[in-house]
């Protein structure tokens, strides 16, 4: 029997949460990012038991496209903290251009290139690396739980396994972004397939109908039937807070534009993940508050909510 277009309850909602999504593919791309970076480690500028030295370090830095990223994994420092203390010592002058309220912030690839065509910026980023946690300016300016990381000539390297662990952690929020990709895919795929099935398209964008960017509109942006938002959290974030402020208000303007205008769209929260079981709250508003709540084990409903509410004109069966 096909499945019914029906509003699950919070207790099944919770009894079938995906508390961890598996994908063999991205836990295979990970460790051989991690395989590539150790490789680059091999380097006899950084290896284990080596004595670091300012101009090797400038040197490994140029000659290394990912030299920058194996040291900033190494002192676990993120990308984005490095970027802020570039920007800082734009700021300061030690960079020249400074840095002014019409000037943007550049990104780990700029730094990189620029690193490669400016020896001297090099060597600058160097010392930063190596020394920066000794230097009284910057003790100012920046927290010492970051500048206490700035010290490479200290905490450099290690042993292969414990350089293994490390690489892998500091990788957790590229897993996690495209763990959440990979979940968005499984949507879309299912979506693919009605496409194929029923002829009904989908989209992404800003409509009209809630004034905000829908991650699915279903047929299309113009004119959405479904609206399905989603979100794929194993651990919690900050990020939560704002993602359910945003489905809870989709929900409101979908409901006023059915009342104005007579209209049967639905609204669809896509919420899975362990994240959410932490955010018991949250995940109970989110059921409650849309016409239909769905999670990986209940993704195979999406046909029959389309069927449902998107008008005949826009289905032409194969």
């Amino acid at each position: 029997m096909a499945t019914q277009a029906r509003k699950i309850s919070f207790e099944e909602a919770w009894d079938n949460t995906t508390i961890f999504y598996v994908d063999e593919n991205l836990e295979a791309w990970i460790d051989a990012e991690v395989e590539s970076l150790l490789e680059i480690a091999k380097d006899p500028r950084v290896a284990e038991g080596v004595e670091i030295e300012t101009t090797a370090i400038t040197e490994f830095l140029i000659q290394h496209n990912r030299a920058l990223d194996v040291i900033l994994k190494d002192i676990e420092l993120s990308e984005e903290k490095f970027m802020r203390m570039i920007s800082l010592l734009r700021r300061m002058g030690r960079i020249s251009g400074g840095f002014s309220a019409d000037d943007t912030e550049w990104s780990i690839s700029k730094i990189k290139r620029k690193i490669v065509l400016d020896p001297y910026f090099a060597h600058t980023v160097a010392i930063l690396l190596i020394e920066g946690k000794k230097d009284e300016d910057l003790s100012r300016f920046v927290p010492r739980y970051y500048l206490d990381t700035l010290n490479y000539r200290e905490i450099k390297g290690g042993a292969l396994a414990a350089r293994r662990t490390r690489f892998k952690q500091s990788m957790i929020g590229t897993y996690s972004a495209r763990k959440g990709h990979k979940v968005e895919r499984l949507i879309g795929q299912e979506l693919i397939a009605i496409h194929e099935k029923h002829g009904i398209p989908f989209a992404k964008g800003r409509s009209r109908i809630i004034n905000t960017d829908i991650d699915f509109a279903i047929p299309n942006i113009e004119d959405p039937w479904v609206i399905i938002m989603s979100s794929f959290q194993e651990t919690t974030s900050s990020g939560q807070t704002n993602k359910t402020r945003d489905m809870l208000a989709a929900h409101i303007k979908v409901l006023e534009n059915n009342s104005r205008n007579r209209e049967n769209r639905a609204f669809v929260n896509f919420v899975d993940g362990g994240g959410w079981l932490a955010r018991k709250r949250d995940l109970q508003r989110l059921v409650e508050q849309c016409h239909y709540f769905i999670n990986m084990q209940h993704i195979d409903m999406l046909e029959a909510i389309v069927l449902k509410h998107v008008p005949a004109k826009y289905i032409h069966s194969t």
